[in-house]
């Protein structure tokens, strides 16, 4: 009885939204109104869809974890593009590109309803050191957000990595299982197909 009481109880599909905070320097203050400060994150089973909007401009990836597939869908008020990522292609987007060392900490804080341990990190690729704060009371399969930490750890609810040079803080601020949305991780109509390559070789006025 109390087994089936606990199966009952690890549904596999939710939601998590995050508060984005970056740490800019004085000088690019101004660009922050034009930074996604929210991102949603749609789970369902090894599935995971993540969304963050900055007035038009909008970035949403769709993960599946078996097969490390990763598509990325660009969308602005000008042009809307779909890319897919191999896996050795997605060192180019994702931080850490070689991993973190990890060391436990003392402290422990409640993030989004969770008992959450600190460990300190460095990046193993440049030697930086971050933070990130892990749970072990809760089962998601990682996402976009968080797919570069090691699962043996935990979920991470709240952690720092370094995008283009710049500290951002994302941290979870409420887990959802419920049904997702229907059609949540399928591309829209109107997008345009590009490879890695043809997108980073495009304009910058693009």
């Amino acid at each position: 009885m109390l087994l089936n009481s606990c199966n009952h109880k690890k549904i596999k599909q939710g939601s998590v939204a995050y508060d984005i905070e970056y740490q800019l320097p004085d000088s690019l203050n101004s660009y922050k109104a034009y930074l996604p400060a929210k991102a949603i994150v749609y789970f369902k089973s090894d599935s995971t869809v993540s969304i963050q909007q900055a007035g038009a401009e909008a970035t949403t990836v769709i993960t599946y974890k078996p097969n490390a597939f990763m598509q990325v869908l660009l969308r602005s008020a000008a042009a809307k593009y779909v890319i897919d990522y191999t896996k050795p292609e997605q060192t180019e987007i994702l931080p850490a590109s070689k991993g973190y060392t990890y060391v436990a900490t003392n402290e422990t804080k409640t993030i989004a309803g969770y008992k959450a341990l600190k460990y300190e990190l460095t990046d193993q690729a440049t030697g930086l050191s971050s933070e990130a704060w892990f749970t072990k009371d809760v089962a998601i399969v990682p996402n976009y957000l968080t797919m570069v930490f090691d699962t043996t750890y935990g979920v991470p609810l709240s952690f720092t990595t370094k995008q283009n040079g710049i500290p951002v803080t994302t941290t979870a601020k409420q887990v959802k299982f419920e049904p997702v949305p229907d059609g949540v991780f399928s591309v829209p109509a109107g997008y345009q197909k590009m490879t890695p390559k043809q997108f980073r070789d495009m304009p910058v006025e693009n």
